[in-house]
């Protein structure tokens, strides 16, 4: 009878205890906080909202699109071009959820990028701060989230893309 006991007792604490650890590394005593996150952008705190205007919230708050917003330098040419084609590939590389991302160019002056880039002018109050060839990411809500520098690795912006598609529900 011990024997048995011990064995119930014992497939008990298997299934309890790690539900007791996770409940008690969320209470005030021991709540934790991991020290590094898997994003390889900057992520911007708070959100930043950049649908003000009318023509923003048209473009970035549709509730479907996550956007690839990049600021295109005023002579885009050399290895700015091939920057661009790198980034314009990133609607094809979300694979079966292309159809929940936008590439939209923010460019100043008579700028176009062509296809499949949709032109953006930013209006003179708008809020975000992106140095020429840097890259944003935009919720369907229409708050910037994440930010790449200009020298940022592509494949960077393609990995948080791909992981914020497979987790958020937001824009299906």
């Amino acid at each position: 009878m011990k024997r048995r006991s011990l064995q119930l007792i014992l497939i008990i604490l298997a299934f309890a205890a790690p539900v007791t650890i996770a409940v008690l590394l969320q209470t005030p005593w021991f709540h934790y906080e991991p020290t590094s996150t898997r994003n390889r952008g900057e992520l911007i705190k708070p959100v930043l909202p950049i649908a003000a205007d009318e023509s923003s919230r048209a473009l970035f708050a549709d509730q479907h699109h996550w956007s690839v917003l990049v600021r295109i330098p005023v002579d885009c040419a050399g290895p700015c071009a091939e920057r661009l084609t790198l980034l314009s590939r990133l609607r094809q590389a979300a694979g079966k959820e292309m159809d929940r991302v936008q590439l939209v160019a923010w460019v100043e002056g008579e700028a176009n990028p062509g296809k499949p880039w949709t032109v953006f002018r930013a209006p003179q109050d708008f809020g975000l701060a992106l140095e020429p060839g840097a890259v944003a990411l935009v919720d369907p809500i229409g708050n910037a989230m994440m930010r790449y520098r200009s020298d940022a690795d592509p494949t960077d912006v393609r990995k948080d893309l791909a992981h914020l598609l497979r987790w958020s529900k937001t824009g299906e």
